[in-house]
């Protein structure tokens, strides 16, 4: 059996002398606390005025029901607990990601955003996410020491065609042109972007990117050689969205 401890009470005499206990203060009585002073009250209870036992059985009924109820509490928040940083835990997998939830732009196309970080706030997980603005398919041509040397100058029918996601072509003669007159060309068209950069061996570069991806390159009589790549354009600021509307992941 248990010592009560920090138990505040409260004791008067009775008409024969005897000391009674008529409070006792305790935010933290257990159910063999609760045993123990009702022992302790029927040892010093008036013999003429005998303790009732069926309402101090019922009163440790009603305290057991407590402690019962307290512990389901406490297990039940434990659970939830749990399952938040079990979510958490999984909803941090999505970071880096491309993921829709359900959001329409102004054109009437579904949002996309790429998820930044993941935060729990009171039970409920954030994602911070930067809507996707743009794809672009982008075209790296073979390197070269000097831009301005002429690419082919024995075929005339050599050409280079680019078509868009839209189905639209733009066609261009190679014939007697160097990589910079093909930068120049290539610019002129609507979302398409085209430019020399130099590479990390010192060597020059025609690249050129069209919006909206799913682009292709065909070559009639050329055979420059270049590799297909993708980007994308992102928001400037991140936003909030929960991780509960999450409907698609890329």
């Amino acid at each position: 059996m248990s010592t009560i401890t920090d138990v505040a009470t409260s004791t008067s005499t009775d008409a024969y002398g005897n000391a009674i206990t008529t409070a006792v203060s305790n935010d933290e009585l257990s159910s063999e606390d609760f045993i123990t002073l009702m022992l302790k009250e029927l040892e010093l209870q008036d013999p003429t005025e005998p303790v009732d036992s069926a309402s101090m059985m019922d009163t440790q009924l009603q305290l057991s029901t407590l402690d019962a109820n307290v512990a389901t509490v406490e297990a039940m928040e434990a659970l939830q607990l749990s399952f938040e940083n079990s979510t958490l835990a999984s909803s941090a997998s999505l970071i880096g990601n491309i993921v829709e939830n359900g959001d329409l732009n102004d054109e009437g196309e579904t949002k996309q955003y790429q998820v930044s970080s993941v935060e729990g706030v009171d039970g409920v997980i954030y994602l911070s996410a930067y809507e996707l603005s743009e794809y672009y398919d982008v075209y790296s041509f073979e390197e070269t020491q000097d831009s301005e040397a002429i690419i082919n100058d024995s075929n005339e029918a050599s050409s280079l065609t680019f078509t868009n996601s839209e189905g639209t072509e733009v066609s261009l003669s190679t014939y007697n042109k160097s990589y910079d007159d093909l930068a120049l060309e290539l610019s002129s068209y609507e979302g398409i972007t085209a430019s020399m950069v130099e590479n990390t061996n010192g060597q020059s570069q025609l690249v050129v990117s069209l919006s909206q991806g799913s682009s292709t390159l065909s070559q009639n009589s050329s055979y420059l050689s270049y590799t297909k790549s993708n980007a994308s354009s992102y928001s400037s600021e991140a936003e909030q969205i929960l991780y509960s509307d999450i409907t698609k992941i890329y």
